[in-house]
């Protein structure tokens, strides 16, 4: 049979617009505060909530064959909920979570609505149990309590959240799984969101300095994120086009691993503009290379979930995280870190190149 392909609304793509905040708000308050665990820990539990946010309406947008006049006035207050969590994330990097929580439990409540919407709508495909929608009404609870908790409960509460909202999906209820997304808007969508999340982080953020001078180091960083973005396109988007429609074999781990890339991006990005102002930073480089190693993982789950890998495929691309095992020590033992930089670089590219080539076979 085959499936319609859907595409993205433009009422979807506006709804987007309320996420470049977001992700270039993230990107500037992960450079200034990544010192503490606390800090980092913050990071992450902000960081997934954007995800969360764009994703369960991307879902419910998916399994809804129309946009009624009532589908849009809804997607867009949903979309003013996402531009207040911009304008209250600063606070929560100084310890004020109140407002932040506090939007996004409401954020959540009114996308749980969106839910029990669609099932009125459409009784005919509606689950027997509802446990999805339990789970999201628990996983929005636990965002408002933790948004009234003071430190540090505050954090055992919205890590209790975020736990809900990412597992609720994985609960078998009779009835749960007689929807399927479709597979066609469902990749669309995940890699319009890569391009705002590279476009607002990599490209605005870590080069956003560029209005003055720099020496050759500083231009060869900059340059260097320009060619691990465009390795990163021809590795996700055309690895995408080439297998348009595949539905995934684990759609739980598929969706995270975008969730994880989205990160690892962001990351990625600090560490660029850490090393722009502080070449020869070792942070800057940790920073680089934990957000190339995320990158990296990710895109070898997200194949693992279409196809089915070939040993030769999987001892290339052992060796290649072998050279960047050898990469990373250049970098954080060595303290050599605009050359490590350079090389991690150099590695994206020869394996986009190698998976132009077919060298991977077509098993990955």
């Amino acid at each position: 049979m085959i499936v319609d392909p859907k595409r993205a609304s433009w009422l979807e793509l506006f709804y987007d617009v309320a996420f470049v905040a977001l992700v270039a708000q993230l990107t500037y308050l992960a450079y200034e505060h990544h010192h503490t665990l606390q800090e980092l820990y913050t990071i992450f539990i902000v960081g997934y909530t954007i995800f969360i946010a764009w994703w369960a309406t991307t879902a419910n947008r998916n399994l809804q064959p129309t946009e009624t006049a009532g589908d849009k006035f809804f997607i867009q207050l949903q979309m003013v909920a996402a531009f207040l969590m911009s304008l209250t994330m600063n606070p929560v990097f100084t310890g004020e979570y109140l407002w932040f929580f506090l939007t996004f439990g409401l954020l959540r409540f009114l996308q749980a609505f969106m839910l029990v919407r669609m099932y009125l709508q459409h009784k005919e495909t509606r689950p027997a149990t509802y446990n999805i929608l339990e789970g999201l009404l628990i996983g929005a609870g636990l965002w408002i309590l933790a948004a009234f908790a003071p430190a540090p409960y505050v954090f055992v509460l919205a890590g209790m959240a975020l736990a809900v909202d990412v597992l609720t999906p994985l609960t078998r209820g009779r009835g749960n799984t007689k929807r399927y997304l479709n597979v066609y808007h469902l990749q669309e969508r995940l890699g319009l969101f890569m391009m705002l999340v590279i476009g607002e982080s990599m490209i605005v953020v870590a080069l956003s300095n560029t209005a003055s001078g720099f020496a050759p180091v500083e231009t060869a960083i900059i340059f260097s994120g320009l060619f691990m973005m465009i390795a990163l396109w021809w590795l996700y988007f055309e690895h995408g086009d080439d297998h348009s429609g595949v539905r995934p074999t684990n759609l739980f781990l598929f969706l995270h691993s975008h969730g994880f890339m989205f990160g690892s991006i962001i990351l990625l990005s600090v560490g660029y503009k850490l090393a722009i102002s502080y070449p020869q930073s070792i942070e800057a480089f940790s920073f680089v290379a934990a957000g190339s190693f995320g990158i990296a993982c990710t895109l070898c789950v997200m194949r693992l979930m279409v196809h089915k890998p070939q040993r030769r495929a999987m001892s290339i691309v052992g060796g290649f995280f072998i050279l960047g095992g050898g990469v990373l020590y250049l970098g954080l033992e060595e303290l050599r870190t605009v050359e490590a930089t350079l090389a991690l670089t150099s590695l994206f590219g020869i394996v986009a190149v190698c998976d132009r080539l077919r060298l991977f076979s077509a098993r990955l």
